[in-house]
């Protein structure tokens, strides 16, 4: 084993951590004067998109204004709490000046804090810091719709993204899809024009029959021979195997009934036009089941149907479609270019898996995309900003990696994690599995989950694991295999499948840390291998591949509480702006049955105490015309001894995107003209100057009320 990994312990404690909460602690008491391992303090930044970053923002210009951040050791990010995170790590670290530069530090104190603590008000002692971090705040606001920033890139730029994906995955399917078919064109199982090849069903039939059959005999003649012995060991290994091998003739014949169907139905539609738009309107089915006008006449019809059974419907289409395609193109060449189909079939397949096998899959996906705009957004070039200049390139930020975001003695900020989630839909472990996936964690000193083991980060992915790349997949919100939870659409296989065909995926493809799984932590993962390859396997998605994706922290739990219980932090503030129009809160729902089930930690909150977050109060008793909270935070107990009394418990302080009578005039004028304010769709990542700075002022108008709270203050 490398010294630079840190294996999973089972009973060891920390939930299997231990050796690196000891070596990250060790390391905080060194670079934190005032760290005290009994008395750990923390913030937790939800998800939540663009929203979550302006909400957080708020909050955390609160925790400085008022002297607070400097005694926060931990600062705990998952997808859109990180996009203000990792800013903030960024601001904070330096490694955005030159070489020689008089630009001002940044740190948590009220007069340094990167972005201000005087919410628009800018009029401390020292007017020139007043303008840098007026300065960075404005780059913020003026930049909410990130993903087209403008100077060049927008909304095309990130459609002509989405089809380059789309023609790849169309183009590799093609290729390696139309040398089958070719081969089975070679051996006459196909024959142009022939609506059902010749034998093929009979061997479809042949194999279900005395392979599936026949295996079910002989399964049943071994039972009576071992009847006597059924309770030994011997007699029940043997039976487990039948058991196991049972499914693969029925697997095999279902593959045959597939080509001969795919067939079938191309030959079937014999004029070429109508043979092309049938199998390319397929592949467009998906995004006629999303959206067909309310007006339509197949509305009443689909009515009927879940939403997501239509979707995945849709999804068995489109890639039925593109076979079909693959099978009237090989045929069409049978025709026109004679025995010379199957060597020009097959060099176009090799062709298209070498450059496959060379692509770096993480560069040419959406990810690399979506990476870019965050970090040019919130990790820009910030001199240029302070001198009075736009920044739309973010050059230092690309290459820093975050093993680099050391702590300063000199500077108190907090230590930052950053939260992920690998993917485990096919692991051996149960518990894994049924998550579909484990908290990953990124951060300076080690990056890994209990699945994998953690690895020095320096070392991980041979150290390459920028800032702004950790950022952009805490949030990579879309991706095959993955759901809030281990649930939801794109946790189906066949929606996977096809998402991972066009390579639709913000998530990451990142060496394991593991050193026995993975030797070369510098190896790069290509399109071809770990991505296409994989798909088609898909008896790798667990810890034991060479290569795991990464996806957001958010899959597995979006408050960002996960490591924080692991560290029995004693104070807690946690910010929670995941959209919730109905107040379900099931995003602390997550977080604390996780916390109960994997450390044994019990947070003491009921129905009554959520109720203080919940607008319930009718609009004329409160003034409004629309109802408010009581508050937007609430206090609860953080039991970390199985709800021992002689234990003191922790706390924590749980902030909610709500609204109270008390928030400002402009605040409530902003909910008249926008009623799902403060729950706007998380689809909304376009946020403009005011939308920006309604959410960013609500976190501080809230966070400054919870700050006057007595109990906080005894606290903090």
């Amino acid at each position: 084993m490398s010294e630079n990994y840190i294996g999973y312990k089972s009973g060891a404690d920390y939930a299997g951590a231990e050796d690196l909460i000891e070596e990250e602690w060790a390391y905080l008491q060194q670079n934190r004067e005032d760290f005290d391992r009994d008395n750990i303090k923390a913030v937790a930044l939800s998800g939540g998109g663009i929203r979550s970053a302006s909400f957080c923002l708020g909050v955390m210009q609160a925790l400085a204004a008022n002297d607070k951040l400097k005694k926060i050791d931990y600062l705990s990010t998952v997808s859109g709490g990180g996009y203000i995170g990792g800013s903030l790590s960024w601001l904070w670290s330096g490694l955005w000046k030159k070489s020689g530069s008089q630009s001002p530090d940044f740190g948590v104190a009220p007069g340094d804090f990167p972005y201000g603590t005087e919410g628009r008000r800018f009029d401390s002692l020292d007017p020139q810091a007043n303008r840098n971090q007026a300065s960075l705040l404005r780059h913020l606001r003026q930049h909410g719709k990130y993903l087209t920033p403008g100077n060049g890139i927008s909304a095309l730029s990130f459609v002509s993204i989405v089809l380059r994906s789309i023609v790849m995955g169309f183009v590799t399917l093609m290729a390696l899809a139309s040398f089958v078919f070719a081969l089975f064109y070679s051996v006459s199982i196909f024959n142009p024009g022939d609506a059902v090849a010749k034998y093929f069903w009979d061997v479809a039939g042949l194999s279900l029959l005395l392979g599936y059959l026949g295996l079910h005999f002989l399964y049943m003649v071994v039972l009576a021979g071992l009847k006597h012995t059924s309770n030994s060991q011997q007699g029940y290994k043997l039976l487990r195997l039948f058991e196991t091998v049972l499914p693969w003739p029925l697997i095999f014949a279902l593959f045959v009934y597939l080509l001969a169907s795919i067939h079938w139905v191309q030959v079937s539609l014999s004029d070429c036009a109508l043979s092309l738009q049938v199998a390319s309107g397929s592949t467009l089915l998906g995004a006629l089941f999303g959206s067909i006008s309310k007006d339509s006449g197949w509305r009443k019809y689909l009515s009927y149907i879940p939403h997501s059974l239509q979707m995945i419907l849709a999804a068995v289409l489109m890639i039925f479609g593109l076979l079909v395609l693959a099978d009237f193109v090989v045929e069409k060449m049978v025709v026109v270019g004679g025995n010379d189909y199957l060597v020009m079939t097959a060099i176009c397949a090799l062709f298209v898996t070498l450059v496959a096998y060379i692509l770096p899959i993480n560069n040419i996906s959406i990810h690399r995309y979506y990476r870019d705009r965050l970090m040019e957004t919130f990790m820009p070039d910030a001199e240029k900003i302070i001198n009075g200049d736009e920044a739309f390139e973010a050059n230092r930020a690309n290459g820093t990696a975050v093993h680099k975001m050391k702590l300063d003695k000199n500077n108190p900020v907090p230590y930052h994690l950053i939260n992920t989630n690998i993917i485990l839909v096919e692991s051996d472990i149960a518990k894994f599995r049924g998550r579909g996936g484990d908290n990953f964690l990124l951060s300076p000193l080690f990056s890994g989950s209990n699945a994998t083991g953690w690895r020095k980060t320096e070392e991980f992915c041979g150290g390459k694991i920028t800032l702004p790349t950790a950022v952009a997949i805490s949030g990579a919100a879309a991706n095959p295999d993955s759901g809030v939870a281990g649930r939801g659409l794109t946790t189906n296989v066949v929606v996977s499948v096809l998402m991972s065909i066009f390579n639709l995926r913000l998530g990451y493809w990142a060496s394991n840390p593991n050193p026995k799984k993975q030797k070369d932590q510098r190896k790069i993962p290509g399109y071809l291998i770990p991505g296409f390859w994989e798909m088609l396997r898909r008896n790798k998605m667990n810890e034991t591949a060479e290569f795991v994706q990464l996806s957001d922290g958010g899959h597995f739990e979006n408050l960002a509480l996960y490591e924080l219980f692991r560290r029995r932090a004693s104070l807690i503030i946690v910010c929670d702006a995941g959209a919730d129009a109905n107040y379900e809160f099931s995003d602390l729902a997550n977080a604390i049955e996780k916390a109960r089930v994997d450390f044994g930690v019990k947070v003491d909150i009921n129905k009554e105490d959520l109720d203080v977050l919940v607008p319930a109060t009718s609009p004329g008793q409160s003034g409004m015309d629309y109802p408010v909270a009581e508050q937007g935070y609430l206090l609860a107990d953080i039991f970390y001894e199985n709800g021992d009394s002689d234990v003191k418990p922790g706390k924590l302080i749980y902030i909610k995107t709500t609204l109270t009578k008390d928030i400002n005039a402009d605040i409530h004028g902003y909910k008249r003209v926008n009623p799902s304010f403060p729950d706007q769709s998380t689809v909304d990542q376009f946020f403009d100057e005011v939308q920006f700075e309604a959410y960013r002022e609500l976190g501080w108008q809230i966070a400054q009320d919870m700050l006057k709270n007595e109990d906080v203050k005894l606290l903090l």
